[in-house]
């Protein structure tokens, strides 16, 4: 069962795992290939199932994640009632992927309650987990641009990024 690479599906149901799979299609996605942008309407999850998917934000200024990890997933979007995806997703290198309508993954596990309840709590930790390597991200950026001076505790600006 090759949707059950992801932590989120591990020891959900395999009815559960059966409806996910009976509504979800395997995609092979060419270098380059945008797969959403960012503002589109959020209708798909993604899971990864090899190659390396780019998420960027404010149309490709800034690298937000990168998704290389068989298992990983992506659009998220399309499971929190959010109306669009809040990032652009580029496929970088040949990728495979499982894609699965959002809205059949909603109905689905709000009829299995509890398993439910495992799958947000995995995928929050996963969003939670990105967020953090986000805020690293822009945490090392800023400080390229800024330099403490330690004896005077002036901060000296070394210009914005262009």
């Amino acid at each position: 069962m090759f949707i059950q690479q992801s932590d989120l599906f591990r020891d959900l149901d395999n009815r559960i795992i059966a409806q996910f799979m009976d509504q979800s299609e395997k995609i092979t996605i060419e270098p380059g290939t945008i797969l959403f942008r960012e503002g589109d309407p959020a209708t798909h999850f993604f899971v990864l199932l090899k190659g390396n998917i780019k998420l960027t934000l404010e149309e490709g200024s800034f690298v937000a994640y990168l998704v290389s990890k068989p298992g990983e997933v992506f659009g998220w979007s399309s499971l929190m009632d959010r109306p669009t995806y809040s990032a652009t997703a580029t496929a970088l290198s040949e990728t495979r992927a499982v894609r699965i309508p959002g809205e059949a993954m909603r109905r689905i596990l709000e009829s299995h309650p509890e398993s439910a309840m495992r799958f947000y709590r995995r995928l929050a930790k996963t969003l939670g987990h990105r967020l953090l390597k986000t805020y690293e991200a822009v945490t090392s950026v800023s400080r390229a641009y800024t330099a403490e001076s330690h004896g005077t505790g002036q901060i000296l600006s070394m210009g914005t990024p262009d």
